[in-house]
């Protein structure tokens, strides 16, 4: 299944004027390859950005936390 842990989140909550942002990697929780075209938002927002063909990802956001990130991919199961 589709794998996202705090630790790979690398949760880089860099708060700086108002900003908030959000670094990581997707990776499949089997093989722990990178998933590419991973969908990453914020929840209520109209923000977001997918994952590289490694799987990383980098989304800045106008939001402070606490917030909810959403994560989804058609397709994969």
């Amino acid at each position: 299944g589709l794998l996202l842990t705090i630790g790979q989140l690398l949760l880089i909550s860099t708060w700086v004027f108002g900003q908030t942002r959000l670094a990581g990697r997707v990776v499949d929780e089997r093989s722990g390859d990178g998933l590419a075209g991973v969908n990453i938002a914020v929840k209520g927002r109209v923000v977001g950005t997918i994952t590289d063909t490694r799987g990383n990802f980098s989304l800045t956001v106008n939001t402070a936390p606490p917030f909810t990130v959403v994560v989804s991919s058609v397709g994969y199961q």
